[in-house]
């Protein structure tokens, strides 16, 4: 329906327009000042019609006009362009149903490095790092140009900063006093400050110089409300469901699959982002040089500190469930009969981190002669994204009730216990619906306790990330600039562009994830002891009722998390290292955690031990946790070089009528060397022994690690495009574009890392590596577009494009060798290893009845190579190398003999692994029309409207399961904006609408983001021709965002972040 309001929307001011103009022809008009808004739009269609190509873009009077964040939600009004919220506010965009990885992001010109987030590895630039106030335009280039970088099949975003020499002298600043309707923590008002100073001037012998300055302050409070992250569990690949569950069953699909959700979470985030900017350009020119050195800063610092409450299901306990039409479990009951319940989780999540991007730039612009300039720009940049000695996003400690009913335990531990029993869901409410009976016993006893508190709470598991990422990047680049002043070969041709790009990039990963178990005994089972020795005033009950419109009162636990740590880390037991007689203090306790997450000093104010609880002794030790993230989980180095060789032809010519006809031919040259190491255990050989030995059973691999282990990479490829504009009526344009672009891949995609699976002597052991030969998506790109600009500041356009997508990664597994490793088994040693000779070790040692294989049999001939399988004695043989050759004797780190173990030589054939790795491997067609509406009328309204709908194959199917081509990004979108401005006042409200969108892949499933529009509005009032206040408000509808897995009632995810309201006060010189 909003598609069609849309639409409607952008018909009808139409009719208002040439209604408008007809009238207006025979009249006086008088004469109106362009400022403000309607400048830069003006601004932005000069940008767009004076390129050949298709180009869109946004100038920073427009941006100081909007009540945007960041750019990326300036870029969001561009017709084609749709952004990605993260907090309330945008970080990332898509562009023509390509998301965030295939839209490539420049600075003046120059590629950017990128940092991946915690949980992904693309190259996606994050917007939310950048403040707006010190960039004067951005461009989108939709079509390719040969000399842009390369990297966005979906678009080419350049931001261009503020150039002294181009700009007057002057300053600015502005404040603003922030408010988020969502924040319950923190400052209710926080604030956000910029400015900017531009100065230039003149030198002997007719030089100039010019300097700029600008920064931004900016810090922002607010409360994040929703759900946890649900995956649903498909039935063909994980199905956990009670065999006795009853179950209505009113699916449809042909496979009878269902999808039964993993767990539920209602949950809140507090959340604190502070951000600087800063940016500085000096500029000196004299005679043919302009010299340019310029420096760009940002730093970003998040935080966030939240409470979740619910259960985990899966279908282990379940009673009775309701699958829907689509397979989706969308009801169900669970844990009934079971004489402990089921488990209530209790989550305090905690983390900070810091990003930091750096770029230091040299422009040098010589004008060698009346027809030739060149250009050297160099820069060197990097990005950083590391948390903070707290840990990055995301980590969180589990608390949960105990369900022991028992009036006292050995040591004199007395402690009443609350269970969660007849627990149960509902999916067909939109942001899911999650119940229970609690009720707390002792010895038997019902206390008549029905909802939970802090005495029932302790200590269960804890989840803690680390990450350290950065990218730095070095960039020269060499552009000359010829132009055809005397009509050579043709006139036509009227300049030419050529250069030579050398780009090298360093990017390193390091990841540490650790999870530290106390209290609980095994997954599933809520039996725990930790809740007696968990003070019962560390955690309170906090009500919420109807929590998320959800039509239910729910409540969370909440514990300052602090204390949360404090206490978990010493609310266990010290384990009596006796996992075997079924004692409950000899679950995973901090007493088994690794030495360095281990510390023997707790003690009370009064210096009284209170650290874990000894039952032997009945007392509290001094003996602690420590939270820590262990040894590095991976560490990786990716280096490319990237040279480019480039050429552009530019062609200007008239029909014989007169009409102006453009054109522009290119070509890109470009090839890649990449080598990524990684600090991973790498198998370097093949293993066969007898039995049970410390590389397996019977056949293993010797590994060596952790060691870094390296793997190249290269590619090349050819890059043209052609771009014509056709003026074929006065300010009626015609525009066609033919291109082949690409994006590369995602940067840890590229990791040399080994994940070695296990060993099974009848199948090939399996290796996932990463793949650093990976090349990138490529498209072949066409666009048609149709442009009027019946007036200023005005015009309306209609554009088709359509994208042939090819090499987009996916997942493979081959047979192939691996590392030059050997197979010992499959060489002449291994000739014995048939199916006659299963169990005949029996007939020689009697030990080996009853367990032993044919690589038994055949390892005792290879062992005792003087033996005659045919012969007499057979049992008189060694177990040890001796003098054998590509022989090792088990060291008994595993296993407590030194029995031997034959490797593979020289002479053995190379063993085949199923390798499994990203791989180029799908391709697929985007195709859509762009409808763009701009007017401005003579009384200073103005209405700006847009549409996108995308269309192809590159959507996900919701009824497959498993790997398939789809492309995050992929959905329709559309703006309606109407402006007021005079000299004293302006205004605009926008409407921005975002279609059902495909936003990329959980473990199993498909995910989109529905369908969802946001309501702004902006408002400036001039106090003289120097100071203005003014007033923004973003979100004023209060609208969520919620995304499902493969149907709707499939609920991942549920976010309410609240309304933003922004006054302020701006001031220039």
């Amino acid at each position: 329906m909003k598609k069609y309001l849309l639409s409607f929307l952008l018909l009808v001011p139409t009719s208002f327009i040439y209604a408008q103009e007809s009238s207006d022809s025979d009249e006086d008009v008088e004469e109106v000042v362009v400022t403000g808004i309607k400048q830069s739009l003006k601004d932005a269609i000069d940008i767009k019609r004076k390129n050949v190509g298709v180009v869109d873009a946004i100038t920073a009077e427009d941006i100081g006009k909007f009540p945007d964040g960041n750019l990326a939600e300036s870029l969001a009004r561009i017709v084609g362009v749709t952004t990605e919220r993260s907090n309330n506010e945008g970080t990332k965009v898509s562009v023509r149903g390509l998301g965030p990885e295939f839209n490539l992001v420049t600075l003046n010109g120059r590629s950017m490095p990128t940092v991946p987030g915690v949980w992904t590895g693309g190259r996606s630039f994050d917007f939310g790092a950048v403040s707006s106030h010190g960039v004067s335009a951005v461009e989108v280039y939709k079509s390719a140009n040969a000399v842009l970088p390369t990297g966005g099949i979906g678009s080419t975003i350049n931001m261009v900063t503020t150039k002294p020499l181009d700009a007057d002298n002057g300053a600015a600043f502005s404040v603003r006093a922030m408010h988020e309707t969502s924040v319950e923590l923190g400052d209710e008002v926080t604030p956000e400050m910029d400015f900017v100073v531009v100065r230039k001037g003149d030198v002997f012998n007719g030089g100039q110089w010019g300097a700029s300055l600008s920064g931004s302050h900016q810090v922002r409070h607010n409360r994040e409300k929703g759900t946890n992250e649900i995956t649903w569990l498909p039935s063909p690949e994980r199905s956990h469901l009670n065999s006795n569950a009853v179950i209505t069953n009113n699916n449809t699909r042909a496979d009878g699959a269902y999808f039964y959700p993993e767990s539920l979470y209602y949950k809140f985030k507090d959340n604190e982002r502070k951000r600087d900017n800063a940016q500085a350009t000096f500029q000196y020119e004299q005679g043919i040089v302009r010299a340019t050195v310029d420096y760009t800063y940002s730093a970003t610092n998040f935080s966030s500190d939240g409470r979740e409450a619910g259960s985990y299901f899966a279908g282990w306990n379940a009673d009775y469930i309701t699958i829907n039409e689509n397979g989706a479990v969308v009801t169900g009951s669970e844990g009934a009969a079971l004489p402990s319940g089921d488990s209530f989780q209790a989550r305090i999540s905690y983390g900070e981190e810091d990003s930091i991007n750096r770029s230091l730039g040299l422009n040098l612009d010589f004008a060698i002669s009346d027809s030739l300039t060149l250009i050297f720009d160099m820069h060197n940049s990097s990005a950083m994204r590391k948390g903070n000695p707290g840990g990055n996003l995301d980590n969180h400690l589990d608390f949960s009730n105990g369900a022991n009913d028992s009036s006292s335990l050995e040591g004199g531990v007395e402690a009443p216990a609350g269970f969660m029993r007849q627990r149960g869901f509902d999916f067909n409410n939109p942001v899911g619906g999650l119940y229970w009976v609690m009720n707390r016993l002792y010895g038997g006893q019902d206390l008549g306790v029905t909802q939970f508190d802090g005495r029932d709470i302790g200590p269960r598991q804890a989840f803690l990330h680390y990450q350290d990422k950065r990218s730095d990047m070095k960039q020269k680049q060499l552009t000359l600039t010829w132009d055809n002043l005397e009509g050579k070969y043709w006139d036509g041709l009227t300049s030419i562009d050529f250069g030579y790009s050398d780009l090298d990039t360093t990017y390193l990963s390091k990841k540490w994830f650790n999870q530290l178990v106390n209290g609980k005994i095994a997954d599933g089972n809520p039996f725990m002891l930790t809740y007696d020795l968990l003070p019962d005033d560390v955690f309170n009950r906090i009500d919420l009722p109807n929590y998320l419109g959800s039509g239910q009162d729910f409540y969370i636990m909440d514990a300052a998390t602090g204390d949360a740590i404090y206490w978990f880390t010493r609310a266990g037991f010290i384990s009596d290292s006796n996992s075997t007689d079924g004692s409950p203090w000899n679950a995973s306790t901090p007493s088994n955690w690794p030495a360095g997450c281990q510390a023997n000093d707790a003690v009370d104010a009064d210096g009284n031990p209170n650290g874990l609880f000894d039952e032997a002794t009945g007392q509290k030790t001094t003996q602690r946790g420590v939270l820590c993230y262990g040894d590095v989980d991976s560490d990786n180095t990716i280096t490319e070089s990237l040279r480019s060789l480039f050429v552009n032809f530019n062609f200007d010519t008239e029909t014989r009528k007169g009409q102006e006809i453009r054109a522009q031919l290119g070509l890109r040259y470009e090839e890649v060397e990449q080598l990524s190491t990684s600090l991973t255990n790498v198998p370097s050989n093949t293993a066969w022994s007898l039995g049970d030995f410390d590389y397996g059973l019977s056949v293993g691999l010797v590994t060596e690690g952790p060691v870094f282990f390296s793997t190249p990479g290269e590619s090349d490829y050819f890059l043209p495009n052609f771009n014509m504009t056709f003026e074929h009526a006065e300010n009626r344009i015609i525009r066609l574009s033919a291109s082949k672009t690409i994006s590369r891949p995602d940067l840890e995609q590229m990791r040399a890392s080994v994940d070695i699976g296990s060993t099974d002597v009848r199948y090939p052991i399996t290796l996932n590596v990463g793949n650093p030969a990976l090349e990138p998506y490529e498209a072949i790109n066409y666009d048609f577009a149709w442009e009027y600009y019946y007036k200023d500041a005005s015009y309306v356009a209609v554009n088709y494009f359509h994208k042939e997508l090819d090499g987009y990664h996916g997942f493979e597994q081959n047979q192939s060798p691996f590392n030059g490793i050997t197979d010992v088994t499959r060489g002449s040693r291994g000739v014995l290893i048939t199916p006659e000779n299963e169990g005949r070790l029996c007939e020689i040692h009697d030990w080996a009845c009853g367990w032993s294989s044919a690589h038994d049999y055949a390892w005792w001939f290879v062992t005792n190579p003087k033996l005659d399988p045919n012969g007499s004695n057979l049992d008189n043989g060694k177990f040890t190398c001796g003098s054998l050759e590509n022989c090792i004797n088990n060291e008994g780190v595993v296993f407590d003999h030194n029995n031997a173990i034959h490797i593979g030589g020289p002479d053995d054939p190379l063993y085949i692994f199923n390798v499994g790795y990203p791989t180029n491997r799908f391709g697929g067609t985007i195709e859509g029309i762009e409808l763009a509406l701009q007017h401005s009328y003579d009384n200073g309204f103005g209405v700006i409207a847009n549409l996108t709908f995308v269309e192809g194959d590159t959507n996900a199917d919701p009824s497959i399961i498993g790997e398939q081509f789809a492309l995050g990004g992929f959905g329709d979108a559309g703006n309606f904006a109407v402006f007021y401005e005079n000299e004293t006042y302006s205004a605009r409200l926008s409407y921005n609408w975002k279609g059902e969108t495909f936003a990329g892949m959980d473990q199993y499933n498909p995910l989109w983001v529905e369908e969802r529009g946001q309501v702004d509005f902006s408002a400036t009032y001039n106090l003289n021709d120097n100071g203005a206040v003014f007033f923004e408000a973003v979100n004023i509808t209060d609208e969520e965002v919620r995304l499902f897995s493969r149907y709707e009632e499939m609920l991942f995810l549920f976010q309410d972040h609240g309304s933003i309201y922004k006054l302020g006060f701006r001031y220039k010189f």
